[in-house]
């Protein structure tokens, strides 16, 4: 622990928002800019045991604060990879708790809305099935009520839709219609990403329809 008066405060050369705090004379921490104006961490100030706790507390939840924001700037997250994200950067689970609860209030982190943008991206720009997108949010810490709740939105006919362009991506190095052997590894293909049964038979009389009208 340490106490003493505030005898000097440097500017970091580098980091411009952050301080150096020297007591009696000492470097005894640093902070951020923000928690220096808050706590009022200049010379002159008194700083004892109970003070100094509190300041380095505080300093440490505002550190994980901005890096949650950095985080979270990059691309939509959800609580749950907000914070495994905290604790790999060594924060404390209560520190991280407190912060992933404070960006949920402020909207930062909403694993709902994640998880609607997910489905509607995933088939418009890589067709899954609903079991797979199941999985996808699933691995990702959406609770699975909440996944539920957005895959249900997923019609028979956007998932049908979904299989027939991994269908066509497939059949492109393909010349004509696919043969058996090839309709048997392109459904095969189905069934390993998630698709329903009913989907794979609509998506393979589609196939033997086309093989047929180009005989």
């Amino acid at each position: 622990m340490k106490s003493g008066q505030i005898t000097a405060v440097h500017r970091d050369n580098k980091q411009k928002q952050r301080y150096h705090i020297d007591l009696d004379g000492e470097y005894a921490f640093t902070v951020h800019e923000d928690i220096l104006v808050k706590y009022n961490l200049f010379k002159g100030t008194d700083v004892d045991e109970s003070f100094y706790c509190e300041v380095l507390v505080a300093e440490e939840r505002h550190k994980a604060y901005l890096g949650a924001l950095k985080y979270l700037g990059m691309r939509p997250r959800t609580r749950s990879q907000l914070q495994a994200y905290l604790l790999d950067k060594g924060f404390e689970a209560k520190v991280a708790d407190e912060i992933c609860q404070r960006c949920e209030d402020h909207g930062y982190i909403d694993d709902e809305a994640f998880a609607k943008q997910w489905v509607e991206e995933r088939l418009r720009l890589k067709p899954r099935s609903s079991y797979m997108l199941r999985m996808e949010l699933a691995q990702r810490g959406v609770d699975k009520a909440i996944a539920e709740d957005a895959v249900q939105g997923v019609s028979r006919e956007a998932e049908l839709e979904a299989a027939r362009a991994l269908i066509e991506k497939k059949a492109r190095r393909i010349t004509g219609a696919p043969n058996p052997d090839e309709e048997r590894k392109l459904l095969a293909m189905l069934m390993r990403k998630g698709f329903s049964h009913s989907i794979i038979q609509q998506v393979r009389t589609e196939l033997r329809q086309r093989r047929d009208e180009e005989r």
